[in-house]
């Protein structure tokens, strides 16, 4: 692995301390690569070039006066609807083209930059965060770097398709209703949505109070863990390793509520199995049924997310796609006493999550029904848009990370979730990271991209 880019976030530190290579030239190597690749993929929407490179001669001098900090010279983008100092905030939509230049970083941006991480630039959303095809009104949809004919899922297109082409080592997304997961596992990555409230979203452009999350997406639960100390600056929690879990595998969803493609679930089995093989012990349990989060987590979504840019969707309908403005109108028609039945239920929901947790390490299932569709396909967005199992642990708020289990005949990555107790999220990273190993998935994803892309 000659391409410094294919480095993980700990090898690319280790490099560093060794001066096989120096954080300047590593940035610059990103930026070509960007400079490159991104045509194809459309992830980024800007580049910070200058900004970055001042950062990355500071970590240099860091590293060379051995006071580097935990991400000394690591470059990452932000789904933009994070803010940026001295840039707009474009939330992907022409609406906020003119809008005021922000005067400070979003809290979580400013904690990774105080770790040594180096900004280096705002990656593609679909517009105002709300819908997975990645359609919005500025920039072109992105790839999926498997498949540059396909999706990369949504809302966080850009970290999925950047973190997935090896781009970057890591980025950030947010996920009202599966944003991060999503993407995360039509690219074959790890993506996390944390315990909700676990980190701070000053800073962030609220969808839906109540369910939205802020998480980092990554190729590696080892990456995430460390991105996510920095975050919340969690201490590192020890439990059972793979070998001695107790595991609820949640099978409704995907084979009652809703029915899985055959390859899918038939790659999500594959991966029950490596748990079973390497001693865990699996049982199968049932939940609510999916259409009834989905249904809460919709009315919560539109009912918050019209309230919050009522005034955009009704001065500027014209500069809103079609699919975004359906989705925030029908808020408008939501009742209060509606919207407070959903709220109530929501809660409900959340401790019957945690009485079955009880009884588990970990719960696990799919996270999408079905492989990517091809890019600007209406016919399958409207089709697959709820052909998922991520919304319910945006309704109970418990930690939540895609990983991936497998290729298609087609090529293309399946994820699959594991679910946590509350404040569990390094621990579902570090069980992530085990799986991970066990199927060889650094190597399968970094043989599959260079020959796709490089």
């Amino acid at each position: 692995m000659d391409n410094t880019n294919f480095y993980s976030i700990y090898d690319l530190i280790k490099a560093y301390r060794l001066r096989k290579i120096s954080p300047v030239e590593h940035l610059q190597n990103t930026l070509q690569i960007i400079e490159k690749l991104n045509p194809k993929l459309n992830a980024f929407i800007s580049i910070s070039e200058q900004t970055s490179i001042k950062q990355a001669k500071l970590s240099e001098k860091r590293f060379l006066s051995k006071t580097e900090r935990k991400l000394e010279g690591i470059p990452f983008g932000v789904k933009d609807v994070i803010d940026i100092k001295h840039e707009r905030t474009l939330n992907g939509s022409k609406s906020f083209i003119n809008s005021k230049i922000k005067k400070k970083d979003a809290v979580i941006v400013k904690n990774l930059i105080d770790e040594g991480a180096i900004y280096i630039g705002k990656l593609h959303t679909h517009e105002l965060a709300i819908g997975a095809p990645t359609l919005n009104g500025i920039n072109k949809p992105s790839s999926n770097p498997w498949d540059l004919t396909k999706t990369a899922g949504g809302s966080s297109s850009g970290s999925g398709s950047a973190v997935g082409g090896f781009l970057l080592s890591f980025a950030l997304g947010t996920d009202s209703g599966g944003s991060i997961r999503n993407p995360s596992s039509m690219c074959g990555i790890v993506g996390l949505k944390p315990s909700y409230n676990a980190l701070l979203m000053d800073g962030v452009q609220p969808l839906a109070r109540t369910i939205d999350h802020v998480g980092p997406m990554a190729r590696s639960g080892k990456d995430i863990s460390l991105v996510y100390s920095v975050l919340r600056r969690q201490h590192k929690v020890d439990r059972k390793p793979i070998e001695k879990l107790k595991i609820g595998v949640i099978e409704h969803f995907y084979n009652n509520d809703l029915i899985a493609s055959d390859e899918v679930g038939m790659l999500f089995q594959k991966a029950v199995r490596v748990f079973e093989k390497n001693g865990a012990v699996i049982s199968r349990v049932s939940l609510d049924k999916l259409q009834t989060y989905q249904k809460i987590n919709g009315m919560i979504m539109a009912r918050e997310g019209y309230l919050q840019f009522k005034k955009i969707i009704e001065d500027n309908e014209d500069k809103i796609d079609e699919l975004t403005f359906n989705r925030l109108i029908t808020g408008k028609f939501i009742t209060n006493e509606a919207y407070q039945i959903s709220i109530h239920r929501k809660k409900e929901l959340s401790f019957k999550m945690d009485s079955v947790l009880n009884n588990f390490d970990i719960l696990i299932t799919l996270t999408n029904f079905d492989l990517p569709f091809e890019i600007g396909n209406i016919k399958d967005i409207k089709k697959y848009y709820m052909r998922n199992a991520r919304s319910p642990f945006n309704v109970t708020g418990h930690p939540c990370i895609s990983i991936p289990c497998g290729l298609s005949t087609s090529g293309l990555p399946v994820g699959f979730q594991i679910v946590g107790h509350y404040n569990s999220d390094n621990y579902i990273a570090k069980i992530a990271d085990e799986f991970l190993s066990k199927i060889n998935w650094k190597n399968i994803s970094y043989e599959r991209i260079y020959e796709n892309l490089y």
